[in-house]
């Protein structure tokens, strides 16, 4: 049986080529060149591939002299150890500060010179002044003896020499005294000079003292200086800690607990062996590793080498739009800054890759699905008796039976995705913090494919980019409230609605696997296929910076970002800026439905001009240099028209008051009661300084009759009829003998009838001036009736 040599390669090891973003997912291209191969066959296994791949999308391809013979894919338990991979850098240095806090009392007790001298001096007075002492004591006790002596003088037992006993008792006791007095008189010198010395000793232990006390208070306040320095140390260590911590969390999320892992089989055809006893399968389909050219005679010692490529597509990771848009009303011109939000929440690193960014939606995934064909929609009368549902002609049993199992099979491919918490974290997965990636919930518009079954979003309210009565945002971004604590809280679908998420398949052929409702895009209303194959461009030559290279194919736009960059797994969305747009004749106008608010409305109607197609996608806002706030920019075609919204300015000046009614009773035979309203909109135009008319569009509406005994006549503006010319109309805002000449001359107002009743004027309002729009109808009914809404 012919030997099986086994290389192994882990992922993280190997380099990575390219990695092409898609809206919803990336294709990665790694590398593994000169593989060195034994003669015969050779078993190359990759393992360490993330847990969120497309197994059905890996493809091996390479050069070299072998032949791929078998490639198998298997998900194993990831069994490298998180402690090896991410090891902890703990460095006890607080021990050296600790061990020196003892050291402080060493030279408390210390003396100084002067003091030590004095105190040595002491000792020696103290001394003398006992030698001196001693010679007194002596001397009196020498006294006593001789006194004694001269007692024995007189006793008649013992004659003695009385002369010359005497004598020698005077002469001794002369010895005595001048002995006693010497030493008296040298007691009595020292004793002054070791009073002295103490009245010294006293004098320097007193200062001894304040610089003890000092010095006790500078080591107090040094002491507690080194006290706040250890508690900031501490700090600073539990927020490094807190901060490892973190990091450890977010390594722990993007761990992964299985890991697929692909086996590759190559046969090194020995080149020694006869051509005739070679290995017939080197023709078969089954070559993806070619092999080299022949170069003449090979050598025994050549090795035999080969170069692979390990390309697969993958969920959590994906790119979105994000722009930043300034506007100016001064010259109305705007600039578009058009960034990509790149995001990487699988388990592999792609280290210094080349990146492009590619706008491809297209997803197989329902391949086994045949194309349904319509069956005759057969219908006839029943009975009035027969009490059958009257929907019949609404829906055909087809249509709901072809639902019901479109809905079901979608919802079995949600049951066949793993959570994420199954597939990542390190430990038990009920103790695993599952990371919300911020950039997942920026809106996905351009990148959503168009769902057949789908929730109405609610609209999305605009923050007022100005002061005042700014409306109240119900979430972020995208429709409706945010849920899960996104940035841009766009709506998250519920869970039986999860598997209407875009999937992106970049190669023909690859099925579509869907994300956990933690890194799959949210979705948002629908666009529509055409808004899903969204292309963007921006010519190279209109940018003052290094930017993206661009190319479209079909319904694809790709960009190539400059350079070699690294996408790490992270829970934060990486910048890119990808293209800079201008635009000029910016349009700015206004929107006044006084009926509902009385505020007017800015909004911004940009045309691009460029070749680019702009996605939707969330935007900042800048007006005349002030940033506003975050609004979402509309999908827009290259040569179509945009408009932003821009909240409430309120320099435009709105009053709106009450109606005046007139009541009047008509008729000869049949009675009516008519009532005339008058309604009246004074708008003013505080914008002085800019010297330039804005636009303004009014709206208002007179009811409508839904009877024939109902009358409503639209008075004022005189001659307006549906569907007829605009006429002219407004008057000065100001009232009575105010009005002067320069008032006359506010600008100008066409009024319209639309359908609904709907009453439309298009003013154009001069700075500083004012205008009043006026609306009168007059409603007639029969006497005793009264009008009610429908």
């Amino acid at each position: 049986m012919e030997s099986l040599h086994k290389q192994e390669f882990r992922v993280r090891d190997l380099p990575t080529r390219s990695v092409t973003l898609f809206p919803t997912r990336a294709q990665v291209v790694r590398d593994i060149k000169h593989v060195v191969l034994e003669t015969g066959l050779n078993q190359i296994s990759i393992i360490g591939l993330t847990p969120t791949i497309d197994e059905h999308s890996i493809k091996v391809e390479g050069t070299g002299s072998a032949i791929i013979s078998d490639m198998a894919v298997e998900l194993l338990p990831n069994r490298d150890i998180f402690e090896e991979i991410y090891p902890d850098s703990d460095d006890d240095g607080s021990d050296d500060e600790d061990s020196a806090d003892g050291s402080d009392d060493d030279d408390a007790d210390t003396e100084s010179v002067e003091l030590k001298s004095v105190r040595n001096r002491l000792t020696s007075l103290r001394d003398e002044q006992k030698r001196a002492k001693e010679v007194i004591a002596s001397a009196e006790s020498r006294l006593k003896i001789l006194d004694g002596y001269g007692k024995t003088m007189v006793d008649p037992k013992h004659p003695v020499n009385i002369d010359a006993s005497m004598e020698t008792y005077r002469s001794e006791r002369q010895k005595v005294f001048e002995h006693h007095m010497a030493g008296s008189s040298k007691d009595r010198a020292i004793g002054k000079a070791i009073a002295e010395l103490a009245k010294e000793e006293t004098r320097l232990l007193k200062l001894k003292l304040k610089d003890l006390q000092k010095a006790d208070k500078i080591k107090a306040k040094a002491k507690k200086l080194k006290e706040k320095e250890k508690q900031k140390k501490y700090r600073r260590e539990a927020e490094k800690a807190k901060e490892k911590a973190r990091i450890r969390k977010e390594r722990e999320s993007f761990w992964p607990r299985s890991c697929y892992a692909v086996r590759i089989t190559l046969d090194a055809p020995d080149y020694n062996t006869p051509g005739s006893s070679r290995r017939s399968s080197i023709a078969s389909p089954a070559e993806l590793v070619k092999p080299a050219p022949d170069n003449g005679s090979a050598s025994e010692e050549t090795l035999l080498t080969c170069d692979l490529s390990i390309s697969y597509v993958t969920s959590s990771a994906y790119w979105s739009p994000s722009y930043d848009l300034q506007l100016s009303t001064t010259s109305n011109t705007a600039s578009l800054c058009f960034d990509a939000q790149l995001t990487n929440a699988t388990s592999e690193s792609w280290e210094n890759s080349k990146i492009t960014l590619s706008t491809s939606q297209t997803t197989f995934s329902g391949l086994k699905d045949a194309i349904p064909t319509l069956v005759p929609w057969r219908v006839k009368l029943a009975g009035k008796s027969a009490g059958l549902p009257d929907n019949g002609i609404v829906v055909s049993r087809e249509e709901q039976a072809e639902k019901g199992n479109w809905h079901a099979t979608q919802a079995m491919n949600v049951a066949q995705q793993k959570p994420r918490t199954e597939l990542f974290g390190h430990g038990s997965a009920s103790t695993n913090v599952q990371v919300k990636h911020k950039a997942a919930s920026n809106v996905a518009g351009p990148f959503q494919a168009a769902a057949s079954y789908q929730a109405s979003a609610a609209p999305v309210q605009q923050a007022s980019l100005f002061a005042a009565q700014a409306p109240q945002r119900s979430g972020g971004f995208g429709s409706g409230p945010a849920q899960g604590g996104g940035l841009f809280g766009s709506s998250a679908a519920p869970p039986q609605q999860q598997y209407y998420m875009a999937s992106v398949a970049p190669t023909g052929g690859m099925p579509a696997a869907f994300e956990d409702d933690s890194y799959s895009r949210p979705v948002l209303e629908s666009e529509g296929f055409e808004e899903d194959n969204a292309t963007v461009l921006e010519p190279v030559r209109a940018l003052e910076f290094e930017e993206s290279l661009f190319e479209e194919t079909g319904l694809t736009a790709t960009y190539d970002l400059p350079g070699h960059k690294s996408l790490s797994p992270s829970s934060t969305a990486s910048k890119q800026r990808v293209a800079r747009i201008s635009f000029t004749n910016v349009a700015f106008s206004y929107t006044i439905v006084a009926k509902y608010k009385p505020v007017a409305f800015l909004k911004a109607k940009l045309r691009n001009t460029s070749k680019l197609t702009l996605l939707k996608g969330p935007a900042g806002l800048s007006l005349d240099g002030s940033f506003m706030g975050r609004s979402t920019l509309p999908r827009c075609s290259a040569g179509d028209s945009f408009t932003m919204s821009l909240g409430v300015d309120p320099s435009i000046r709105v009053a709106y008051p009450k109606p005046e009614v007139k009541r009047s009773t008509t008729g000869l035979f049949s009675k009516e009661d008519s009532s005339a309203y008058r309604r009246t909109i004074t708008i003013g135009n505080t914008r002085a300084a800019a010297g330039r008319p804005v636009s303004l569009l009014v709206l208002d509406q007179v009811p409508i009759s839904e009877d024939e005994k109902l009358r409503v006549d639209l008075l004022v503006p005189r001659g307006l009829s549906l569907g007829g010319t605009p006429v002219a109309t407004g008057v000065p805002g100001k009232d009575g003998a105010a009005i002067t000449k320069e008032d006359m001359d506010w600008g100008k107002a066409t009024a319209s009838l639309k359908k609904g009743g709907e009453v439309v004027w298009d003013v154009s309002l001069n700075a500083g001036k004012s205008v009043k729009l006026s609306l009168e109808y007059e409603v007639a009914l029969p006497v005793g009736d009264r009008v009610i809404q429908c």
